[in-house]
């Protein structure tokens, strides 16, 4: 990472600790990025929301350095939990860079990818949906991964997109039938 660089709205610190290869400091900072959005969230602020993402993903997420990568994926699955509702907002944004480390040569790193974007995905629930070619696309390459967590993941990850997909069907059937049936002239 280059010291020079303005990340802001994140601070040195919140820069620093997403770069840490341990776990521990890297979830700090992921809370402290929680903490970050929800106040812009609070102020309306969605250009700082963006900015943050933009930073996350570019910076982070699509870095040469692993633990950056890593990085990048906590922060923005941190970012989803805290906009909450408001995450289908931004889901291009968020979804995309974790789907491209999908593809990463570091097993561990597909994991993080998965644990990401299986929190993004939990957070926005049916938002996901008119992504699903994506998702379903990155989620096929993950089933036949030769390493046990990542497959375990992907896993995680599929049974969650089954159930949003047939929450979404059952909430369409259920608002189909609640209405009486139109009566012949």
């Amino acid at each position: 990472m280059n010291a020079e660089k303005d990340f802001s709205p994140l601070t040195p610190n919140i820069v620093r600790a997403l770069n840490d290869k341990l776990y521990e400091k890297r979830k700090v900072a992921a809370l402290e990025i929680e903490k970050l959005v929800r106040e812009f969230v609070a102020q309306n602020n969605s250009t700082q929301i963006r900015h943050v993402i933009h930073v996350l993903a570019s910076e982070f997420a699509l870095s040469q350095h692993p633990h950056s990568r890593k990085g990048g994926l906590i922060g923005l699955a941190a970012c989803s939990i805290a906009l909450g509702k408001d995450s289908g907002l931004y889901l291009k944004e968020l979804i995309e860079p974790v789907l491209t480390c999908f593809n990463d040569s570091d097993s561990r790193l597909r994991y993080y990818a998965c644990e990401a974007l299986y929190n993004i995905v939990k957070v926005a629930r049916g938002a996901v949906l008119p992504h699903f070619n994506l998702l379903f696309d990155g989620l096929s390459k993950l089933a036949a991964d030769p390493d046990p967590n990542v497959k375990s993941g992907s896993e995680l990850l599929d049974r969650l997109l089954k159930d949003i997909v047939t929450e979404s069907n059952t909430q369409k059937v259920l608002i189909t039938y609640s209405f009486p049936p139109e009566k012949p002239e």
